[in-house]
C-alpha cells in the first residue's frame, strides 16, 4: 500500500521517534515538494520516500483558499498518480480528500495501525508523547482512539 502524507503527522512522528513506522507499514511514501519545503529541518532520515511532483498546478490554485499549499498538493498528487491513501491532519483536508474518493488516516490512525500490526505496543503511551509534543486531542478522542 502506497501513501502520501503532510507535514504534521510527519513532524508529530518525528516528534515521537516514530517516522521509521512509516517504512514498516506501507510499501511507499510520497511527500510533495510544497509538503518538503514545510518540513526543511526536520530530519526524515528514519523514512525513506519519494519526492512527488504534481502536474496539474491549475487544478493545485483552484483548491487552494481553506487549504494549505501541501494539503492540496497531497490531495491532487494522490489523485493524479493513482494513490488511495492519504495521511492528513487537518479536517478540511481530509473532508476535501474524502470528498475525492480518497481513503484518509491521520496521525493517531498511523499509531492504532501500527498497534494492531505489533509495531507498538503501548498507543497509550504513544499519545501522551504526541500530546506533549504539542498535538491536541481532546479527552473524548483520546478514549474513542484508544478503545
Amino acid at each position: 500500500m502506497e501513501i502520501v502524507i503532510n507535514s504534521s503527522p510527519l513532524i508529530l512522528l518525528s516528534g515521537i521517534g516514530r517516522l521509521h513506522l512509516l517504512n514498516r507499514m506501507y510499501s511507499k511514501v510520497y511527500i510533495p515538494h510544497a509538503v518538503l519545503d514545510e518540513v526543511d529541518g526536520i530530519n526524515l532520515s528514519p523514512v525513506s520516500f519519494s519526492p512527488m511532483q504534481i502536474s496539474n498546478r491549475e487544478l493545485v490554485l483552484k483548491m487552494l483558499g481553506g487549504l494549505h499549499l501541501g494539503e492540496v498538493e497531497i490531495i491532487v498528487g494522490a489523485v493524479e498518480n493513482g494513490i488511495q491513501d492519504v495521511v492528513l491532519d487537518d479536517n478540511a483536508a481530509r473532508n476535501k480528500a474524502r470528498k475525492l474518493g480518497l481513503s484518509v488516516t491521520g496521525t493517531l490512525g498511523i499509531l492504532r495501525m501500527a498497534r494492531n500490526m505489533g509495531l507498538i505496543s503501548n498507543l497509550e503511551e504513544e499519545v501522551t508523547k504526541l500530546r506533549t509534543n504539542g498535538m491536541y486531542l481532546t479527552d473524548e478522542l483520546v478514549k474513542r482512539i484508544l478503545s
